[in-house]
């Protein structure tokens, strides 16, 4: 019997990429590294230090030469600076109702302090489990956060769905053994062929979690 949901952050509960990929784009020109904002796209769901570590190394050949760490701190405040966070439309009704059916979790890629911030101003009171980039050694792709959260959950991996929207995020629920849905907010379809489900928009994604039941059984289709 399926006991909860689990949810990627960026791109699935809130429209959010442009504004990460605004913030890294701001820090990097004041510090005279080139990067293409397509990069932050291609890797979403990744650790923000990973994603710095790999741009650095993209733009510069040798991340050494930099502090990291204050690299994603400057992004952290550039992008509560600048970020205008939007809901995607019925949202946060569906969850309200989903909610009563199910335990919630969301699982993210970016940093502690912009999940909380964004979920408890959202969401507040809605998820039983929030883990962050923060709270694992490794990050998606890696399966480390999707196993993280169905222990914190108390459930086993088929008990679960995840709901992502990052090729590599599929790619960790799916390591973890998580049926995983994808909705392809940012890039297109093709690169989501992990996963078991394709969900095509918003709309979709919401008329499918409106009618989820306990009894569902994961089954790779297209919606």
């Amino acid at each position: 019997m399926l006991k909860a949901v689990i949810f990627d952050m960026d791109g699935v509960l809130v429209d959010s990429m442009s504004d990460h990929a605004e913030a890294v784009q701001h820090i990097f020109d004041e510090i005279g590294v080139e990067m293409d904002k397509q990069d932050i796209f291609e890797r979403e769901g990744e650790r923000t230090v990973d994603i710095v570590r790999f741009l650095l190394e993209k733009g510069g050949g040798d991340s050494s030469r930099f502090d990291i760490s204050d690299i994603v701190e400057r992004y952290i405040a550039e992008f509560n600076r600048i970020a205008e966070f939007k809901v995607f439309e019925g949202m946060q009704e569906c969850l309200s109702g989903l909610k009563g059916r199910f335990d919630l979790a969301v699982v993210s890629g970016s940093d502690r302090p912009i999940v909380h911030d964004i979920i408890d101003s959202l969401y507040p009171g809605t998820f039983s489990v929030i883990v962050t980039a923060d709270d694992v050694h490794r990050g998606k792709p890696d399966p480390d956060p999707y196993l993280k959260a169905i222990e914190m959950l108390g459930i086993s991996s088929h008990e679960a769905i995840v709901i992502e929207n990052a090729p590599m995020g599929v790619e960790s629920a799916k390591g973890a053994g998580i049926c995983c849905l994808a909705i392809p907010t940012y890039l297109d379809a093709e690169k989501f062929h992990q996963a078991d489900m394709i969900i095509e928009n918003h709309t979709r994604l919401v008329e499918f979690l409106n009618e989820l039941e306990p009894s569902y059984e994961c089954a790779r289709s297209k919606l």
